[in-house]
C-alpha cells in the first residue's frame, strides 16, 4: 500500500514532533529535579564543608555536612579515580543523586551534603546508599 506524498510528509512530521516534545518534557523534568542551584559546584564550597562541616560515616559512603541559611538542601559529589573506571564512578554518582532526590525533603532545609564513597573497593547497591542516607535524617 502506497501513501500519497502529502500523507507521508504529514505522518512523518507528526511522529517526529511528538517524539521531540516528549524528550523535551523529560529533559525539563530531569532539570527541575536536580537544578544547578541544588549542587555544590565551586572548589571553595567543597573546602568550606571540609573545614567547618561535620563528618558522618556510613557503611558505604562518607557524608560531610554543613548547615547554612538556605531555603533548600544542596548536594556535592566527589569520586576519585581510585574508586574505579568512569563507568563505576558515574554509576555511583547517579545512585547517590537518586537517593538524594528521594530523601531531600526528609532532611532539614539549609543542609549542605558532600558525599564521597568509602574506599573499600566495591560498588554499593542502591539499597545500601539509601540506608546510609537514612543515617542523615536519623541524626
Amino acid at each position: 500500500m502506497r501513501l500519497s506524498q502529502a500523507n507521508e510528509n504529514r505522518q512523518g512530521t507528526s511522529n517526529y514532533q511528538s517524539t521531540t516534545a516528549r524528550r523535551t518534557e523529560e529533559i525539563v523534568s530531569l532539570k527541575l529535579q536536580f537544578p544547578k542551584s541544588r549542587r555544590l559546584r565551586s572548589r571553595d564550597e567543597f573546602r568550606r564543608i571540609k573545614k567547618y562541616g561535620k563528618r558522618i560515616t556510613g557503611r558505604m559512603v562518607i557524608f560531610d555536612i554543613l548547615s547554612e541559611k538556605f531555603p533548600f538542601r544542596r548536594l556535592g559529589l566527589s569520586v576519585s579515580k581510585r574508586f574505579g573506571n568512569a563507568l563505576a564512578r558515574n554509576r555511583f554518582k547517579r545512585l547517590v543523586r537518586e537517593a538524594f532526590r528521594i530523601h531531600q525533603y526528609l532532611l532539614p532545609p539549609g543542609l549542605i551534603i558532600h558525599v564521597t564513597p568509602r574506599q573499600n573497593g566495591q560498588m554499593p547497591t542502591f539499597q545500601e546508599i539509601l540506608e546510609d542516607f537514612s543515617i542523615l535524617y536519623a541524626k
